[in-house]
């Protein structure tokens, strides 16, 4: 496993990384599934992050990317879901295999709303996941950022010094040996592996910027810092803080609280169509309903080209009087239900 975190860059927070460097590593069963509470994909991405799923993914406690996008594409054509909810404890991982999965989240949101949760953390890789999803929730206590690179290397020629051990290497390339474990690293082979941190930082920085909308600089004003519960909102690397039991539950609305790509609210869907329908009516033009509710139109809209079709067509009938009343009538009382629903989708 050790191999799997040295000589190359990672994104995954420092600490952690100093820590699963230094521990035995031993089997545990693990099958990765999702479950569903109220119509939400609950997919679980706990652990260190890794690209495949190999023999030594299931030690300790690790998800690969390829079992997370397996997740969410059934998820997706999963008829019995409506959303899906991204379940983080990470402090990251490797690199490879992250961009593509993080671009696939990022379009598939299109398809159905995708949120994530730092429960409690989402830090480095792990973030860059939950920057994809429509909306990013935190709790109280967790931590998110580490939006960096890293790379480490192993020095064990003094230790084959001091135990006698001399190791010989033929090879043909002059940087076929850079990284070996068994020399100090040459200044070439520093610099090389500080342009391809680079190189990755950049990549990095671009995509939180890009799925988070905000700007590089923002980004890169976090210089790599973990921020904490509400600290992480101002920053606008995160959306709200809740209550993870009401998240994954689905209770009080959580997802439709100021939010981007929220789901239509059914109710007030159903009374704009009941106002299109009656505006349609008293325009006797009934056979342009169907349009106007395919093209998704306000109710506003709506008014604005019937009272553009009565002036072109210049033929006002008993009606017209009714239909113009009903486009600029403005009640002094209190405002009809129906109308505050259709203007409430038009600020939407």
């Amino acid at each position: 496993m050790i191999q799997k975190i040295l000589n190359k860059p990672l994104m995954i927070d420092p600490q952690s990384l100093e820590m699963i460097s230094g521990m035995d590593w031993f089997p545990a069963e693990k099958e990765i599934a999702y479950n569903i509470h109220s119509g939400i994909a609950i997919i679980p991405i706990h652990g260190l992050l890794t690209k495949n799923c190999q023999f030594d993914s299931h030690f300790f406690e690790m998800t690969s990317y390829n079992e997370i996008h397996e997740l969410v594409a059934t998820a997706l054509e999963d008829s019995k879901v409506n959303s899906i909810l991204l379940d983080i404890d990470s402090p990251g991982g490797e690199v490879g295999g992250l961009f593509d999965l993080v671009d696939f989240i990022y379009e598939s949101r299109e398809a159905k709303p995708i949120y994530a949760i730092a429960n409690d953390h989402a830090f480095s890789a792990a973030y860059a996941i939950a920057s994809a999803a429509s909306k990013v929730f935190v709790n109280r206590t967790s931590g998110i950022g580490s939006i960096g690179v890293i790379a480490t290397h192993l020095d064990i020629s003094e230790y084959d010094k001091k135990e006698g051990i001399k190791y010989t290497t033929i090879f043909a390339g002059d940087k076929k040996n850079d990284l070996s474990p068994h020399q100090p690293l040459s200044d070439n082979a520093i610099s090389d592996l500080q342009k391809e941190v680079n190189r990755l930082y950049e990549m990095f920085v671009a995509m939180v910027a890009r799925n988070r909308n905000v700007s590089s600089a923002q980004v890169k004003a976090t210089q790599a810092a973990t921020y904490f519960g509400a600290n992480s909102l101002s920053l606008g690397l995160a959306d709200e803080v809740c209550d993870v039991r009401q998240l994954k539950a689905g209770h009080n609305n959580v997802f439709n609280r100021g939010g981007k790509n929220m789901t239509e609210d059914i109710e007030t869907y159903r009374a704009e169509v009941l106002e299109i329908s009656k505006l349609c009516k008293l325009a006797h033009a009934e056979n342009k309903m169907a349009e106007f509710i395919e093209q998704q139109l306000t109710p506003d809209q709506v008014k604005e080209k019937l009272l553009a079709s009565v002036s072109t067509q210049n033929a006002i009938a008993d009606h017209d009087s009714e239909i113009m009343s009903t486009v600029y009538h403005q009640e002094k009382t209190a405002e009809n239900p129906v109308i505050s629903a259709a203007k409430a989708r038009l600020n939407k």
